[in-house]
């Protein structure tokens, strides 16, 4: 459903044609925000859980009901004139739509039904209520469908052979065919069938996001259409996942963590999911612990959990939602038979469902353990209803102790401009970053990077005419009195001066020199300058370099640290997000 609530998110800046229809635009920006797209899938989603097992009246009362109250609680979110009425109507009733709003809405019917039949019975009430038009019942059922075969397993061509079978939609033109003559239309008719051609098209879940917004028109329910089906066949990129739900307020968040709870507590799979993977080291070791409790193997699991720390492993959480619409939790704590308190931490989806079923988090094992030193409880119970681990805080403090002196994970405190002042916490910041290249640690060493200036070598080119003067300055003083007479003298450009910084080749590509202080740039030869600039200012000069540069490097004389071009997007993302205060 996430991937629904992203194409909304990243199509909504060029709906109307405002994107230039290319596939070359920044994902995320200011204008980057959910619309009634987002709203009314959250909606639609908490229905279809509330009324799971109910007949077609109950289903299509919770339908109605849920998106009447999400939509007074976020009313300006850019409904439609006839869906705005039926909102505010004493006595809403279907008005014949066939609209794109039945299937933009409607991606969770994709996910939460064991069979198609269910599916498209579900997806059809979830359109009935409003959209009861042959098309807009249509185009729901068609877009559940999709992401039910895709979920499922189920290759393009069969997604493509079973919706022009059931629906017939004629999916036979090209992205390339479809861009030029389309246009801003919001019928299910003219949006289903492109929404699912650039899923056909795409090449993963960024590529069809960009597809989708490529094509025009009404594009941020285009694009949550076809970013419904494309997370369910191709899952979604963790910097996508991680911006698209920072930018939900915490009452959706909350009904995103429930729905994504039910997915994964009715799949008889695990469901993908990167940073669990490997944990089964951690179990591994607790079996052995358990076989011959002795302090090597007690050591064998710290060992465990520290290595899968440094790995960015993650645990997961059970949590207790608050019951008003803050979005607020708290972990959920064990006594155990002394009466002491534990949080609950699971090394995988199949641990935490061998208890009471409840709203679940996953989050890093190095900021949990931490954050638990100073919960009032004794520590982690890790997987309290199998073989069961009391991580005590004493424990947990053995862990992060046998790092010694070696840091592991760039700090998180408030980047000030005190402690950046002599570069000293930056070339830290990047020498860590160097040593353990996690997700998070990249994350918050960008932060401290635009937060930061950086020393940069440059050669000064004037142009030809201040060229031209200054050799005639020379030759003057060399048929006068000396050369030595232009010492301590100025000479002024007439025209700007063209800074080129300094490229570095280490025999495998070509980089962009930056130092975290002007002590740390040393002496650099005589033709350099020494220039302050801001980080995000060196990055825009990297990316325009006149040569293909392979990145940025930190420190190349002493500590050098490799910062390559495939982070400069992030960059440019996290920039964008710093302005806007997020």
């Amino acid at each position: 459903m996430l991937g629904a609530i992203l194409g909304d998110m990243i199509g909504a800046p060029y709906e109307f044609d405002r994107g230039g229809k290319t596939k070359d635009f920044p994902l995320f920006g200011e204008r980057s925000q959910f619309t009634d797209d987002s709203v009314m899938t959250i909606a639609v989603a908490e229905a279809l859980m509330d009324s799971m097992g109910g007949d077609d009246e109950e289903i299509k009362a919770a339908v109605t009901a849920s998106m009447r109250r999400w939509g007074r609680k976020y009313p300006d979110a850019g409904y439609g004139g006839m869906f705005s009425k039926w909102l505010r109507s004493r006595s809403p009733k279907p008005y014949g739509s066939f609209g794109n709003g039945s299937a933009m809405r409607v991606a969770a019917a994709g996910w939460l039904f064991d069979t198609i039949e269910e599916t498209r019975r579900c997806a059809r009430l979830t359109a009935e209520v409003t959209h009861n038009h042959p098309e807009g019942i249509k185009g729901a059922e068609a877009a559940a469908s999709a992401v039910f075969l895709a979920r499922n397993g189920f290759s393009k061509e069969e997604i493509k052979e079973y919706i022009v079978g059931e629906f017939g939609y004629d999916l036979s033109r090209t992205c390339d065919e479809i861009r030029p003559g389309y246009h801003h239309v919001e019928s299910c008719q003219e949006t289903v069938p492109e929404a699912v051609t650039a899923f056909l098209e795409g090449k993963d879940f960024e590529d069809v996001i960009r597809t989708a917004v490529s094509l025009g028109g009404d594009c941020d329910t285009l694009t949550c259409i076809a970013g419904g089906i494309a997370e369910a066949f191709y899952g979604l990129p963790y910097e996508m996942m991680m911006e698209g739900r920072s930018r939900l307020p915490e009452d959706m968040a909350e009904v995103l963590f429930r729905f994504e709870d039910t997915v994964y507590s009715a799949s008889e799979e695990t469901p993908d999911n990167s940073f669990l993977e490997g944990n089964e080291v951690i179990e591994e070791a607790i079996e052995k612990y358990y076989e011959e409790p002795d302090n090597d193997n007690l050591f064998g699991v710290l060992g465990a959990i520290r290595n899968r720390m440094h790995e960015e492993g993650h645990f997961l959480f059970p949590v207790i939602f608050s019951q008003d619409d803050s979005g607020s939790f708290s972990f959920q704590v064990i006594q155990d038979e002394e009466g002491k308190l534990w949080q609950a931490a699971f090394t995988s989806h199949e641990e935490y469902k061998k208890g009471e079923p409840s709203a679940i988090i996953s989050d890093y094992m190095f900021s949990a353990m931490k954050a638990n030193l100073n919960f009032d409880c004794e520590g982690i119970v890790i997987n309290p209803w199998g073989r069961s681990f009391m991580l005590t805080k004493e424990l947990t403090n053995m862990i992060f102790e046998a790092d010694g002196d070696e840091e592991y994970f760039v700090p998180e405190e408030p980047v000030t401009p005190e402690i950046l002042e002599d570069g000293s916490y930056l070339r830290n910041a990047a020498e860590i970053w160097n040593r353990n290249r996690t997700n998070m640690n990249t994350i918050r060493l960008i932060r401290i990077l635009l937060n930061s200036n950086v020393w940069v070598p440059c050669r000064a080119i004037m142009s030809e005419f201040d060229y031209s003067e200054l050799e005639k300055a020379v030759r003057a003083a060399e048929n006068g009195e000396g050369l030595d007479s232009l010492m301590g003298k100025e000479f002024t450009t007439e025209d700007d001066v063209r800074l080129v910084p300094d490229i570095l080749n280490n025999g495998e590509g070509y980089f962009f020199p930056v130092f975290s202080s002007e002590d740390e740039m040393g002496e650099y030869g005589n033709d350099f300058s020494k220039v302050e600039i801001s980080f995000l200012d060196a990055v825009n000069m990297a990316k325009n370099s006149d040569r293909e540069l392979d990145g940025i490097v930190i420190n190349a004389f002493s500590s050098p640290c490799v910062f390559y071009k495939e982070l400069f997007n992030l960059v440019f993302m996290m920039a964008d997000n710093s302005e806007n205060g997020e």
